[in-house]
C-alpha cells in the first residue's frame, strides 16, 4: 500500500501524519535499523489503535534489499509485544494482499492465525485485491509467553 519510490511531498505528509497520530494516541510507528551498522531499513508499528475495542493493527515494511533475513518477523513480534504489554490490547491483527505470501508468513511466524478473507477490499492501481486477515488474541499471546 506504500508508494515506492517516495515522492518528497509524500514523505513530509507521512511524517506529519505519524506525529499527529502519536500525539492523539491512535498509532505508533517505529523505524527499523540494522544492529550492525545503524542503517535504516523500514518501519513497523501499530498503525491503527482502537481504545474502545482494545485492538490494534500491525503494519510493517522492510527495504526490498533486506527481505528474507527475518527483520520483518523480528520487528512484528516486538510490535505485538508492545500492543499487548503497553497498550493492553485484547486483539492484535494485520492484513495483507492474498498474493503477498511473504507478508502472510511474517504474520504467522509472529504468532498470528488466519481469520478470514475480505474480497476486493483494496484497490491497487486498477485491480481490486483480496485481503487476508490474521490476528492473535491476548489470551493466546499470554498463554504462549509462559
Amino acid at each position: 500500500m506504500i508508494p515506492h519510490p517516495y515522492p518528497r511531498e509524500t514523505v513530509d505528509s507521512w511524517i506529519s501524519y505519524l506525529q499527529k497520530s502519536y500525539e492523539q494516541g491512535i498509532a505508533y510507528e517505529f523505524a527499523v535499523f540494522l544492529k550492525e551498522n545503524g542503517r535504516y531499513i523500514g518501519n513497523c508499528g501499530l498503525v491503527t489503535i482502537s481504545k474502545n475495542h482494545k485492538n490494534a493493527e500491525v503494519g510493517y515494511f522492510i527495504d526490498v534489499s533486506e527481505w528474507g533475513k527475518g527483520y520483518a518477523t523480528e520487528a512484528c513480534k516486538k510490535i505485538i509485544d508492545y500492543g499487548f504489554q503497553e497498550h493492553k490490547s485484547n486483539r492484535v491483527y494485520s492484513r495483507c494482499m492474498v498474493r503477498n505470501i511473504a507478508s502472510r508468513k511474517v504474520m504467522e511466524k509472529s504468532g498470528m492465525v488466519w481469520e478470514g478473507r475480505h474480497k476486493q477490499e483494496f484497490l491497487k492501481g486498477e485491480v481490486y485485491e483480496n485481503m487476508d486477515y490474521l490476528a492473535i488474541l491476548a489470551e493466546d499471546y499470554f498463554k504462549n509467553k509462559h
